[in-house]
């Protein structure tokens, strides 16, 4: 059961929020983005109890930010859930790969893995284009060596089988 919000705490509300800048009744009016949706996502999930005088301003809040967020006005039941599961999906991606789907803005969870499989396709791509094993020991060695020094204590080092202890004391064969 719900309780009607009293015209005064409704006054409170769109004061507290017209504060920021992002919750001002001008912002409200402007074009709804990504940007502006993940704005509103992350009040929505940072709402702390403490910054606010009691349990039903802070509920007050939460369903003001969550309907800023989700609009449930303008979407659809599915494009609602949609969107909770990409956030779920995202908040599960290993922090490196929430950053890289993060910058390129995916409006769906498809996006978001369409955006994840290009990068696994990258970074596949190369690794078929390396040269073969004993190219890469050169090629390495060329950078590891300093000018005007020979390699050949590298490539002895890269061929031989025997452990640096080894090595030292001529035991090994």
């Amino acid at each position: 059961m719900a309780a009607a919000i009293e015209p005064e705490e409704q006054k409170e509300l769109f004061i507290v929020n017209s504060e920021n800048q992002y919750w001002g009744q001008d912002s409200i009016s402007q074009e709804y983005s990504p940007y502006r949706r993940e704005l509103f996502r992350q009040h929505f999930r940072k709402l702390c109890y403490q910054d606010v005088p009691g349990p039903r301003e802070a509920l007050t809040q939460l369903w003001e930010l969550c309907c800023q967020w989700l609009r449930p006005e303008c979407h659809t039941k599915e494009e609602i859930l949609n969107l909770l599961v990409l956030e779920q999906f995202l908040s599960i991606l290993p922090r490196h790969l929430q950053a890289w789907v993060h910058a390129h803005h995916p409006e769906t969870g498809e996006e978001a893995v369409t955006v994840l499989e290009d990068l696994e396709r990258e970074l596949d791509e190369p690794r078929k284009q390396l040269p073969a094993d004993s190219e890469r020991k050169e090629i390495l060695l060329h950078k590891l060596t300093p000018l005007g020094r020979p390699y050949e204590s590298l490539t002895i080092q890269l061929h031989s089988k025997k452990t640096p202890l080894e090595q030292e004391s001529g035991n090994g064969k």
